[in-house]
């Protein structure tokens, strides 16, 4: 069960941060350095962030407590 109205092709890491933001609540600032955590942007590159979004959206669902893992959910 695909749905069609989200977006699949990003041109830049920042467009697929904010997709994380808006879809899942995700915190823009755990994709990128701060002064204190020098090596996040070298661990969340653009390949590696776009496949946890599509990681995402493949095996969980979005819940009002947050999210849930497909095959918890829809065992219940």
């Amino acid at each position: 069960m695909v749905n069609k109205n989200l977006k699949t092709e990003f041109s830049s890491k920042m467009e697929i941060v904010q997709c994380l933001v808006e879809e899942w609540g995700e915190s823009a600032d755990g994709f990128y350095n701060s002064s204190t955590n020098k090596h996040v942007e070298k661990f969340w590159t653009y390949n590696r962030t776009l496949q946890y979004l599509f990681k995402l959206r493949r095996e969980y669902v979005r819940t009002e407590h947050g999210r849930m893992h497909k095959s918890l959910y829809y065992a219940q």
